[in-house]
């Protein structure tokens, strides 16, 4: 590496370093994307997925979809929370502070990791809501069937440590130094892929060569990444998501041929399924048009290895990893627009958290009903029905001296 070449030629300990390098991101794109665009992801995202969790958990909600949409809200929330940390170290002037530094240097690449696990997680979640949802259309009996809690809990556990499984070894997948500049003022790091040679130690010749099996394990790892957690699950959705839409086409038009024939009961119980299965294929859509370029990124650098896909690589998966973050906050939007009894039970939560404001729109909105209902009880016009006299009085016009 040319930057390790230019520190090896001189002390580590005494030499400080120049401003311009004793920061964290230097490409200005991803310093807008995380100073500018991710505080108002996270704060929607945090806030749209707390309001999802609490509709979806209670009582008069409880259904297998629910139950995997509520565990993809707090994913997400976890996802976003682990985003923070890499948002604030794009900040030169927090950057600089060493505390900061010290916990950002050692803990980044074990919070990039959790990310991706909660990601991962929250893929097969939908995953899996996707499928439910297609059976049940194509079986409308299965509507009345709900897990019990120890088989929500096996199919939830056996989600995560699936995905941790998968994602573990972004925790090893670089091997990080931590090396301290001017008097032991100034802390930077450099990282080498674990896979690969590199030195045993800052300004050292001497080399680390990994085991056959650890250069195996990280290499299948990022293979099985790409393809099982982003890829797979990506192209199973989609093709889920299309059939679940043609299944839901036609379970509407025997509803409507046989709706004469159904009770209102019934026909109540039919309207909600769909509305559920309208909100998993919004959501199922959305997961892969956020996710479909992040997956394309990933077998990019699997194929091209790490150490050439160049610049311009890095500045695309900063775009496509905001995509992603995008994708995590807009389920809310997702939710409020193909849910009705979602749209109620927000407001219902709005009232009964500001009662005092709730009656000052109430009272707004019957003042309202009532001067339009004033207004329709007028004549609908004052105008005369009476012919016009021929005889008019003209107004002379007016002249400007």
């Amino acid at each position: 590496m040319p930057f390790v070449t230019y520190f090896e030629k001189i002390s580590a300990w005494e030499k400080c370093l120049p401003d311009h390098r004793y920061v964290f991101f230097v490409d200005p794109l991803r310093k807008f994307i995380l100073q500018t665009v991710f505080p108002v992801q996270f704060t929607l995202g945090v806030l749209g997925n707390s309001l999802i969790f609490w509709v979806l958990t209670s009582g008069d909600a409880a259904n297998i979809a629910s139950d995997l949409l509520a565990a993809v809200s707090l994913c997400d929330m976890m996802f976003l929370f682990m985003m923070v940390p890499h948002s604030l170290a794009s900040i030169d002037s927090l950057a600089k502070l060493y505390h900061f530094r010290y916990f950002y240097i050692k803990t980044k690449q074990h919070m990039a990791a959790i990310a991706n696990w909660m990601s991962a997680a929250a893929i097969w979640l939908i995953l899996a809501v996707s499928l439910e949802r297609f059976l049940i259309v194509r079986s409308p009996l299965r509507a009345k069937l709900y897990w019990e809690r120890g088989r929500m809990a096996t199919v939830l556990g056996s989600v995560f440590l699936i995905t941790g499984i998968l994602t573990i070894y972004h925790h090893f997948e670089y091997d990080c130094q931590m090396i301290a500049f001017c008097n032991g003022t100034q802390l930077y790091d450099i990282c080498y892929p674990a896979s690969e040679s590199h030195p045993a130690q800052f300004g050292s010749r001497a080399q680390y060569n990994p085991t056959k099996a650890v250069q195996m394990y990280i290499r299948s790892s990022t293979f099985f990444n790409a393809v099982l957690v982003v890829l797979v699950p990506m192209v199973v959705v989609v093709v889920l998501n299309i059939c679940l839409l043609r299944a839901l086409r036609l379970s509407t038009e025997r509803n409507i041929e046989n709706s004469l024939l159904t009770s209102s009961f019934s026909r109540t119980q039919q309207k909600t399924r769909r509305r559920v299965t309208a909100t998993v294929a919004a959501i199922g859509l959305c997961f892969a048009i956020t996710q479909g370029p992040s997956a394309v990124m990933a077998i990019w650098e699997l194929v091209a290895g790490f150490d050439n896909v160049g610049e311009m690589f890095y500045k695309i998966s900063s775009i496509t990893n905001s995509l992603v973050v995008m994708g995590k906050t807009l389920n809310f939007v997702l939710f409020c627009l193909s849910s009705e009894h979602f749209r109620l039970k927000c407001l219902r939560s709005f009232t009964r958290t500001f009662p005092s404001l709730s009656r000052s729109v109430s009272r707004f909105s019957r003042g309202r009903r009532s001067s339009e209902k004033n207004s329709l009880d007028r004549p609908a016009s004052v105008r005369s029905n009476r012919p016009s006299s021929s005889k008019t009085i003209e107004k002379p016009p007016t002249t400007l001296v």
